[in-house]
């Protein structure tokens, strides 16, 4: 059997952040509500997660993530540590929709994310604590590869 009159592309490279890129562009508006399309974003982006495996062990370079408190009140103040250009090995969990309070006179600020749980901060190995998750937003991500290759 011939293949010559085949065409040959490049495989599809599909991960968490490239999967997530193709949803940014449905975030629109400048509400700080809950929303039914964010709502049924982040269902779709954990059904599909869950179908390829994706949730697993990650090292990531990021320009910017920040670590929130697992839970906590929406109508109380949150205190958050920032990061910028971040190398990280973290578990991906699951994806979040992290919006940071209004400032007088400018829109909200407002980001579809990757969250990471178990977290190591490189190069000195540091522990994010245990009852923080870091959230990465999808175009801040400068590269992502799977650390882990036992569940795949």
């Amino acid at each position: 059997m011939e293949y010559n009159n085949l065409p040959f592309e490049e495989p599809i490279n599909i991960d968490p952040v490239n999967l997530a890129k193709s949803y940014v562009t449905r975030l629109a508006g400048n509400s700080m509500e809950d929303t039914i399309t964010e709502s049924n974003i982040l269902v779709e982006l954990d059904m599909i997660c869950e179908m390829a495996n994706f949730n697993g062990q990650y090292f990531t370079q990021v320009n910017q993530a920040m670590a929130l408190p697992v839970s906590f009140k929406a109508d109380e103040k949150v205190s958050y540590v920032k990061f910028n250009s971040l190398m990280f090995e973290g578990k991906f969990v699951t994806y979040s929709i992290v919006k940071i309070g209004r400032i007088i006179g400018a829109s909200i600020v407002r980001a579809l994310c990757l969250s990471f749980d178990d977290v190591t901060l490189l190069p000195f190995f540091d522990k994010l604590p245990n009852d923080m998750l870091l959230h990465v937003p999808v175009l801040a991500v400068d590269s992502m590869s799977r650390s882990e290759v036992d569940n795949l």
